[in-house]
């Protein structure tokens, strides 16, 4: 059972008890021993049951999808250095690192992440950045026009019809790129900082505007967005 769950299969328990001649009782208590191995092994795995397939699985077990101590590292400082995320956030994510640290590593993996974790500190009154981040590259898939809320003192509107093509980041932080109704060939960039929030609309943009945005015209907006930072 544990071999087959290593290997990322799913095991269904009749069909395995049926298979291998045991009981019912008998294979709850094997699943509950290998989910006490792997906490006591910090592999930050676990014997999931997936209730629509009637199944237990360990997700995203296997032999690829792991991070070395080292590039866990990388990460770790480039997203504690920029403080882009809540403690909760990073703690987050840095959890969901160390859960596909290379098994040999687990351990010292484990006790980086503590450390880490301990010592990281959020900007004074960051609001959750995961969510709006993942919800902004939403619309942007789903080709939507949205409607943002500035923060007060961002600018003369406080309310911004919106058609979003893209969030890049630059220096400390991230912005989210697109056109306005009034000026679709004039590209604009907000930082996520910003946004208070943002509303769907139920309209869509056409593919012509998504087309029209290229990486690098991006890169040199949010370059000369800085320079003029700088100059005031």
């Amino acid at each position: 059972m544990y071999e087959s769950l290593r290997k990322g299969r799913e095991i269904h328990k009749v069909p395995f008890c049926t298979e291998h001649g045991i009981s019912g009782r008998t294979f709850d208590r094997d699943i509950e021993k290998i989910r006490l191995f792997l906490s006591e092994e910090y592999s930050g795995e676990d014997v999931q049951y997936h209730f629509d397939r009637g199944s237990y699985q360990i997700p995203s077990s296997g032999e690829g999808g792991t991070l070395s101590l080292l590039e866990l590292q990388i990460i770790a400082k480039i997203l504690k250095s920029d403080q882009v995320l809540e403690k909760g956030e990073y703690e987050g994510l840095m959890r969901s690192l160390q859960s596909v640290a290379e098994k040999g590593e687990r351990e010292e993996a484990r006790k980086f992440v503590l450390n880490e974790m301990g010592q990281y500190e959020e900007k004074t009154g960051m609001k959750a950045f995961m969510k709006l981040l993942g919800d902004l590259l939403k619309c942007i898939t789903d080709q939507n026009i949205i409607r943002l809320k500035l923060k007060e003192g961002c600018e003369k509107q406080s309310q911004v019809k919106f058609f979003p093509v893209a969030v890049e980041y630059h220096f400390s932080g991230f912005y989210l790129l697109g056109y306005r109704p009034e000026e679709e060939q004039e590209l604009v960039a907000f930082e996520l900082d910003e946004i208070d929030s943002f509303q769907m609309t139920l309209q869509k943009y056409g593919k012509e505007i998504l087309a029209r945005y290229s990486y690098q015209e991006g890169k040199e907006l949010l370059k000369n967005l800085e320079e003029q930072r700088r100059k005031d």
